[in-house]
């Protein structure tokens, strides 16, 4: 037989409620009197205690390979990875792929949170459990819709394993089980005290610094004592990384695709925040359209511009949004254990975590008339109707109009303005969030003769909060602006001609006023989560072949989440920023059952059964059924079969919605439009008409717009069949291999729209074609008409048919369905080197063969086979080797990600493939057109245990400083599952008392 200590074991008893444990035992109790009483009282504890509870199954075992695949995660492998997080971890496993990472989760809805997401399926379709139960969802959620457990508030110092099941799930934990589920598993006892520290930095970024610290300590020993109790606080803190570091070091061909990066932001050109910064006025000419600059008097960084003059400033140097927000977390986890009698324990478990993330946002920020598109957005007490904002001109008798005479001709004294805002200091404007989490669970465990049960309540919840300190508040703006009038000449709106707000000044006057107009929009929400649960786990009978063991419990929930909205953000008076609103609450109900029956010598059947129910919907069942047989002594074969199902969550189908912008959104009618435009500027011999187009190059490719996606109460839940089939082969003492082969096909998917098509839109608005349009067609047809331009216009110079796209309306909606199936490969070696220690390798590897979605409920795969294309590499795969001697550890892992196409799937290969070497519409670099590259990254640790108390350990993480490729599909210019960072040294040391 296959040996049983192929991970380490533990003595958990199974879970069930004091309530249904004495129902089922006065219905079994013959059956124990009988089998208990007469049989051998003592007969077998060691047996008894060697089983264990494997995740993805109620029933303990003697033997960890279950019909279902399990990766089991030492404590020792985590350390060996060199992982600080649990997010580390998860990069270490093939099956996981790149989900949503705190520190580039700014302005995604969940800002300051990470998470898991297994086979690609998304945090909605992975379970993360923390000894066995569920913990409460983040308080925000992703986009607003997607509830998801952050695993970042997991504590990383108590973690004794983690255990990976790569098979659906939902038959024995119900909801988002599809992917499968991480298991993260605590110490069970703890006695002593443990200090340890660890500090991240690397080279490339000298803002870059991580530090980790935590203290564990507990007493109290089960055996002797009848209880332990023990705690551990966990220390986080990272720097975030401005842009002025980030300024230089994207991949190059950024550069290419953003000539005005450089070169317009002119590092060390322009003004530094705290110098004070004249600006600049602006007119429309009346007849030619055209726009007409002029730097203020007494500027002393004037800048030639396509249109006159600029007096230029810098506010993006201590922006965080691409390198990442200053993040700060604290977590604090309790643990006791206590015999109440020699066959019952008492049990407890407290986590709390506190987030602190901070990012500023480019501080100060700017006055600028509106010339182009107004600000657009939804709010919730303004219904369908798009809030939009203009900023103000100044009017003829303005006390800070100082243009020239011949500016102020062109409107009747009207003009435009352009001014640095900088009153309020460096780190007025930005966003923070913060998240408080907790999770508490009390419960009873014991036997009752050969039975085990289980009973416990557990509560847990979030309370998160946005703060962002970005955009106008219309009341604060006129107050210190205002009051508003209309010229009477042009009948556009003017600011006052004597305001409150003093330009010309840096003061605390005018800085009051900039909060008022710029203040901080908050986002509040909640997050509960209550449980009580229960199980009773046994032998049932003995067959032929031996026993059959079952389990039977019920779980019963009550969640809420709860998000008011800002109040002003709700009275449309916060632009670009209507917030969100949800207010749901449900009770769940489950009962399960599962049993494992030896149906031969060699051949073993898993059954088991899960009833959900949901209000609104029919009992959902989620059955599965697995077996597994010992075909030789070194071979095993196993196979499974479920069903699963995601019920909407209360974003998706609760009272309320979202108000927010939509980013990247694509028009493909203004894009082409501008961008012929700009290709022919860009074409000129004269420096201005260049910047301008390089400037106007995809400018309307990507834009903000307001959006709102309403909850939809009618959907149905997701469901999904699983299957896994596969072998475990031993042929030796030192050398395992298992390969297993899965398939997911998952219907009724819940989405928010694809707002990119027209049928999934219920209303949509466009602006109006703009003075900033028109001003550059101006500029196009004076370059036309100069010879010295050097550019060969056509007779018909290209133009705007319509304005850009101002807002869309759409629906949560169960939409098409997805089907991915692909091979595990995992090969395992050990090596008993003598006195040079032992070597261990492995080989890990996730094979894809398809990955096919369908947006909408028709026949056949209209997107065809994505497996190749971008974000869906064939090959995922993780090497690694490590090497104990003495009192030595030294692990090297090496990480791979095969290439991909750049487009997305068959239909978006039509507009971007090698022909056109382009990803999203952006160049993707000469050497780049077919694709993304392969790509690797080594991690090297050496950990020393000195002494009985001290070990001290090194890690060098991207160990060949490794850079990352140009990658034009991704917002950070470089894949998400590679780093801008280089090469990070990483030290660690633990002190036990």
């Amino acid at each position: 037989m296959l040996p049983a200590n192929r991970s380490a074991k533990r003595c958990l008893p199974a879970p069930l409620s004091l309530a249904v444990a004495s129902v089922l035992f006065a219905i079994a109790a013959p059956a124990f009197a009988q089998s208990s009483a007469e049989k051998e009282k003592e007969k077998d504890k060691t047996t008894e205690l060697s089983r264990i509870e494997v995740t993805g199954s109620n029933i303990r075992r003697t033997d960890v390979e279950t019909a279902s695949p399990v990766q089991v995660i030492s404590k020792q492998d985590i350390v060996n990875m060199g992982a600080r997080t649990l997010l580390q971890v998860l990069d270490n496993l093939p099956a996981a792929r790149p989900g949503q990472v705190d520190s580039k989760s700014l302005f995604s809805g969940s800002d300051g949170a990470s998470q898991a997401n297994l086979r690609g399926l998304g945090a909605q379709g992975t379970l993360v459990l923390l000894n066995g139960r569920r913990l409460s969802y983040y308080g925000a959620p992703a986009g607003f819709q997607t509830q998801f457990v952050n695993i970042d508030s997991i504590p990383a110092a108590v973690i004794e394993r983690m255990e990976v099941l790569t098979d659906g799930a939902s038959a024995v934990y119900g909801t988002d089980a599809v992917a499968g589920v991480i298991n993260v598993i605590t110490k069970r006892s703890y006695q002593g005290l443990e200090v340890s520290g660890t500090w991240d930095t690397a080279p490339r970024f000298d803002s870059f610094d991580e530090k980790q610290a935590s203290v564990t300590g507990g007493f109290g020993d089960m055996d002797e004592d009848g209880y332990n109790v023990y705690g551990s606080v966990n220390l986080y803190e990272r720097a975030g990384i401005p842009n002025r570091e980030w300024y230089l070091k994207h991949p190059k061909q950024y550069y290419a695709n953003n000539p005005d990066y450089i070169k317009n932001l002119r590092l060390d050109t322009g003004s530094a925040p705290g110098v004070f910064n004249p600006g600049y006025y602006y007119a429309i000419d009346p007849v030619t359209k055209a726009r007409v600059d002029e730097a203020a008097p007494g500027c002393e960084n004037v800048l030639q511009v396509a249109t006159g003059t600029r007096c230029i400033w810098q506010d993006w140097m201590t922006s965080q949004i691409n390198g990442g927000a200053d993040s700060k977390r604290v977590t604090a986890y309790l643990n006791g254990h206590f015999r109440v009698n020699d066959a019952t324990e008492a049990f407890a478990e407290l986590t709390y975590t506190d987030i602190d993330l901070r990012a500023n946002g480019g501080t100060p920020r700017a006055y600028g008339t509106t010339t182009g598109n107004p600000q657009s957005w939804f709010s919730r007490n303004t219904g369908n109707t798009v809030n939009q904002f203009l900023t103000p001109w100044l009017g003829p008798n303005n006390e800070y109009n100082h243009a020239s005479p011949e500016l102020k001709a062109l409107m009747g004294g009207v003009v435009g303005l352009g001014y640095l805002l900088q009153d309020v200091g460096g780190n007025h404007f930005g966003q923070r969030n913060t998240d408080k989490s907790y999770r508490a669970v009390t419960g009873l465990r014991g036997n009752v003769g050969d039975w085990n049960w289980e009973t416990a309540f557990a509560t847990a919840g979030s309370h998160s909060v946005t703060y962002q300190t970005t955009n106008v508040n219309l009341k604060g703006f006129e107050k210190a602006f205002g009051p508003y009038t209309v010229d009477p000449g042009t009948g556009r709106v003017i600011i006052s001609d004597h305001p409150a707000y003093k330009f010309g000044e840096i003061s605390q006057a005018n800085a009051a006023l900039i909060r008022e107009a710029f203040p901080t929009f908050d986002i509040e929400s909640w997050t509960r989560l209550h449980t009580l649960d229960g199980k009773i786990e046994g032998p049932l009978f003995n067959l032929p072949a031996g026993e059959v063991r079952a389990a039977f419990g019920f779980n019963a929930t009550r969640e809420t989440f709860y998000t008011p909205g800002n109040p002003d953000a709700a009275n449309g008076l916060i632009t670009q920023q209507g917030g969100s609103w949800f207010d749901g609450k449900r009770n769940t109900y489950a009962i399960f059952g599962e049993a494992v029956a030896p149906l031969t010598d060699k051949l073993e059947m898993d059954l088991a059964l899960r009833l959900d129910k949901y209000p609104g919907f029919s009992t959902n069942a989620a059955p599965k059924i697995g077996l597994k047989y010992q075909a030789l002594p070194q071979l095993m074969l196993r196979g499974t079969y479920s069903e699963g199902f995601r019920a909407p969550s209360l974003a998706e189908a609760g009272s309320g919605g979202v108000y927010a912008q939509i980013g990247g959104y694509r028009d493909e009618t203004r894009c082409a439009e501008t961008n012929a435009i700009a290709g022919l500027l860009r074409q000129s011999n004269r420096g201005v008409d260049k910047d301008l187009g390089n400037a106007l190059w995809n400018s309307d490719c990507a834009r903000n717009v307001a959006r709102m996606t309403q909850p939809n109460q009618d959907l149905k839940p997701e469901k999904a069949k699983i299957a896994t089939l596969g072998f475990v082969l031993e042929p030796t003492d030192w050398l395992s291999v298992s390969a297993d082969y899965w398939f997911v096909y998952r219907r009724d998917e819940i989405v928010a729209p694809d707002y990119s098509k027209e049928e999934e839109i219920s209303a949509q608005t466009r602006f109006p074609i703009t003075e900033t349009d028109l001003a550059n067609l101006a500029a196009l047809a004076s370059m036309c008409s100069d010879p010295a331009s050097g550019v060969s216009c056509p007779s018909t110079l290209p133009g705007y048919s319509t304005g850009n796209v101002a807002s869309v309306i759409g629906q949560y909606r169960n939409r098409g369905r997805t089907l991915i199936d692909g091979l595990d490969v995992d090969a395992r070696a050990r090596f008993d080197l003598g006195e040079w220690g032992r070597l261990t390798t492995g080989v890990a590897a996730t094979i894809a063969n398809r990955n096919m979605y369908n947006s909408d409920n028709g026949d056949g795969w209209y997107y065809g086979n994505t497996v190749g294309y971008y974000n869906n590499p064939r090959v995922r795969a993780t090497f690694n080797a490590n090497w104990n001697y003495g009192n030595w550890d030294t692990g090297f892992y090496i990480n791979y990600v095969g290439k991909t196409k750049w487009a997305y799937d068959r239909i978006d290969q039509e507009d971007n493939n090698a022909e056109t070497c382009t990803g999203s519409y952006v160049n993707a670099g000469p050497k780049q057109c077919h694709g993304a590259p392969s790509w690797w990254t080594g991690n090297l640790s050496v950990n020393w245990q000195a002494n009985e108390h001290l070990s001290v350990g090194a890690t060098v993480k991207n160990v060949f400083n490794r850079l990352p490729f140009y990658d034009p599909n991704d917002w950070m210019n470089f894949s998400g599952y590679a780093n801008n960072f280089g090469r990070i040294y990483s030290v660690t040391a633990t002190y036990k008392f």
